[in-house]
């Protein structure tokens, strides 16, 4: 074990480790919105958009997540030339908000359908509006139910993260790569790499913990001011 080098490569990769957090948090975050938006197009059965997302979820779910990148770094900017000089970052991000939307949407969808029809049926009966049924009563109890999978998600955001080092962007996995390349210490680089993988994870793991009791405090205190209302 070469402990100089250890330091060095453990330094390179703590200097790229806010461009993988970045990745993983900006994609996340908009993978999860998109899905949200089209498991609810989906929910509610709006035609053409709910067609052209179901090819989109398909393509996406069924096609690696190399070969989009690679298709939207490479071979697309080849026919839309101002579409070059878009930061690699910025694809990278886009890439793995695509394909993250693709399945969080299942997960979405299989969440929303878990919510018995019957609470959305009797708050719109006491009043409540839609889009309040929704964000109140059907979404809180859907967030309860996908949590588990979503934070799967993360994780894979996270792991698919180190695939932005393929098109330029020079995150821990790409700096792990670069400072082995010099030295040929392979196997110090990357056990370390696959250190700071876990420890991320780990942190993610606390962090679901936490949002699933989040999540339970408010399904408690919504189900409680439903059963007054229907008093």
């Amino acid at each position: 074990m070469d402990w100089v080098f250890a330091e060095s490569c453990t330094k390179a990769i703590m200097r790229a480790l806010p461009i993988t957090l970045e990745l993983t948090a900006v994609s996340f975050v908009l993978s999860l919105l998109l899905a949200v938006f089209i498991a609810v197009i989906d929910y509610f059965k709006v035609p053409v958009l709910r067609q052209f997302f179901a090819l989109y979820v398909s393509f996406f779910r069924g096609t690696p997540l190399l070969p989009q990148l690679f298709l939207l770094y490479f071979g697309i900017p080849t026919f839309i030339k101002p579409l070059r000089s878009i930061p690699a970052i910025v694809i990278c991000t886009i890439g793995l908000t695509l394909n993250a939307a693709a399945y969080m949407k299942e997960v979405v969808r299989g969440a929303l359908l878990s919510v018995p029809e019957g609470q959305r049926e009797a708050a719109l009966a006491h009043g409540m509006s839609e889009t309040r049924t929704m964000t109140r009563i059907v979404l809180p109890q859907a967030a309860r139910v996908a949590i588990p999978s979503l934070f799967n998600n993360l994780v894979d955001i996270v792991k698919g993260s180190s695939m932005a080092f393929t098109i330029g962007v020079v995150e821990i996995t790409a700096a792990a790569n670069l400072r082995a390349s010099v030295t040929f210490n392979y196997f110090e680089a990357y056990m370390i790499l696959m250190l700071v993988y876990w420890l991320i994870i780990l942190l993610l793991e606390r962090l679901e913990s936490a949002a699933e009791k989040h999540f339970d405090r408010i399904y408690s205190s919504d189900s409680a001011s439903l059963r007054k209302t229907s008093v």
